[in-house]
């Protein structure tokens, strides 16, 4: 029987060698602070345990006779072992499953998991104790998948809640130890090529935190280019561990993490931190998942903000435009401006349809706006208006005047710019959202609403009070949340 020298005791698995007199030692793999007498304590305590399970099943007269007979040890193996090698296998098998049947990505991370790793590293160990007892080719192939299957589950379900907190070196470390424990063996080849595909895109995620952004744009675009020869091997596969819909799903964060590491090294070259496009993500990633949760969004929303985000360093630094509107303040907000078609129903008795036309603003900050849309209608005052004579609405000139003034340029470089936290179509079901109060108010007047995003425009607003911005010409949003948390958003 045999353990390494000692073993994390939160998660069970190997620890680095402590130094000479070093009394803590730091867990690769889970981030656990170890104290060395502890960790020590532990696996005196699992040496123990293994050879009780050993006495348990197998007597201890049974072992001393059968070590050099090698058909007593096949018949011990047959009979008494493998039942249990078995259902081990089944059991770990089954996380392994587990585990691969999500993205493993950081962006967006993936649900905090409550399994433990460390029963999945103590059953490994005890299969590997029974390994000498497997003397067929049959029996050892059981055996050794069943280590294999345990410790790659091990360090995925690290990895998974690495993810959860946005831990990408640990993750990283976990994908490459997973990675060391896959033998040559065709079976688990696609696996194999996807974890590498894996690993490089949180190496990119890894370089961009060590500031080398050049070496995080390569390594994204061969994740990128890995991913695209995974798809084309799996065809239209269903298995678990490598299917098409998960390896999409990565491969479109590898495309994510390929413009971060853009947005990065624009930021590098301008002589400005990279790490800020980073600081942006990884608060940015926990508003992404209220926003799938409320609105049921998919994941290609977020590359369309992670693309408005790396058009915005790349207007800060002078290098490209976007839609800005003139005026003075500290916080530019971004707007979708959404052109509408709408037809209602006028008149008592002889009922005629109108067809109108609207241009109005969505804020794209709408998960922190108490009312994301321009209220020409008067629904969020309680002052509606007709719906023939939205033009004459207080709001709707100061609209045209605001949409009519945006120009093509650059962003101040020292300004706070909010980059859009929805995409395009969100904002377009946000507008019609907006339209169906608006036809409550009316008795369902609105028979057909028809919507859609022609752009992002920024508009500079200053600080009321915390709940409050406003534009000089006559805009204002109020927050649904204090200014800080908004402000943790801004690049």
């Amino acid at each position: 029987m045999e353990t390494v020298a000692l073993r994390c005791t939160n998660c069970g698995a190997p620890l680095p060698k402590p130094q000479p007199g070093e009394e803590w030692v730091r867990c690769e793999y889970c981030g656990f602070l170890n104290k060395v007498v502890d960790a020590a304590a532990y696996v005196e305590r699992l040496r123990r345990d293994l050879e009780k399970w050993i006495r348990e099943l197998l007597p201890a007269t049974m072992i001393s006779s059968t070590v050099a007979d090698l058909t007593a040890r096949y018949q011990i193996f047959q009979e008494i072992i493998k039942p249990k090698v078995m259902m081990a296998r089944s059991n770990i098998r089954a996380k392994y499953l587990l585990y691969l049947s999500s993205p493993l990505t950081p962006i967006p991370p993936p649900s905090f998991s409550s399994d433990d790793p460390k029963p999945l590293f103590e059953e490994t160990l005890r299969i590997q104790t029974i390994r000498d007892f497997a003397v067929s080719e049959d029996d050892l192939k059981l055996v050794q998948e069943t280590i294999v299957y345990g410790n790659i589950a091990g360090y995925l379900l690290n990895a998974i809640k690495a993810l959860s907190k946005f831990d990408v070196k640990s993750a990283l470390k976990n994908i490459e130890e997973a990675l060391a424990g896959i033998p040559e063996d065709p079976g688990l080849n696609l696996v194999k090529q996807r974890l590498n595909a894996a690993r490089s895109v949180l190496t990119a995620l890894s370089l961009l935190y060590d500031r080398d952004t050049q070496a995080a744009l390569d390594i994204a675009k061969t994740g990128i280019d890995q991913y695209n020869m995974l798809l084309d091997s799996v065809g239209s596969s269903a298995s678990p561990e490598v299917s098409r819909g998960v390896l999409e799903a990565e491969k479109m964060v590898a495309e994510i993490v390929y413009k971060i590491s853009e947005a990065s090294h624009e930021f590098f070259r301008a002589g400005r931190d990279p790490l800020e496009v980073l600081r942006f993500v990884e608060a940015y990633t926990k508003v992404f998942q209220l926003i799938r949760e409320t609105y049921k969004r998919p994941l290609s929303d977020l590359v369309e903000v992670v693309e408005n985000l790396r058009r915005i360093v790349l207007a800060k630094n002078g290098s490209s435009q976007v839609y800005v509107v003139p005026g003075s303040g500290s916080f530019y907000l971004p707007f979708y401006v959404v052109e509408s078609r709408f037809s209602f129903v006028k008149g008592m008795l002889l009922k005629k349809g109108v067809e109108s036309r609207l241009t109005v603003l969505v804020s794209a900050i709408a998960p922190y706006a108490a009312n994301p849309v321009t209220d020409v209608f008067g629904v969020y005052s309680g002052k509606p208006v007709k719906l023939e004579r939205v033009e004459e609405a207080p709001l709707y000139p100061v609209l045209k005047s605001i949409i009519s003034s945006m120009k093509a340029s650059g962003l101040p470089a020292d300004a706070r710019v909010i980059p859009p936290l929805i995409s395009s179509v969100l904002a377009e079901k946000i507008f019609d959202g907006y339209m169906n109060m608006v036809s409550g108010k009316y008795g369902g007047k609105i028979i057909f609403v028809s919507s859609q995003a022609t752009g992002v425009i920024y508009i500079p607003f200053n600080p009321v009070n915390q709940q409050t911005l406003a534009y000089e010409r006559g805009l204002s949003i109020s927050l649904i949340t204090g200014l800080d948390n908004l402000t943790k958003l801004s690049v």
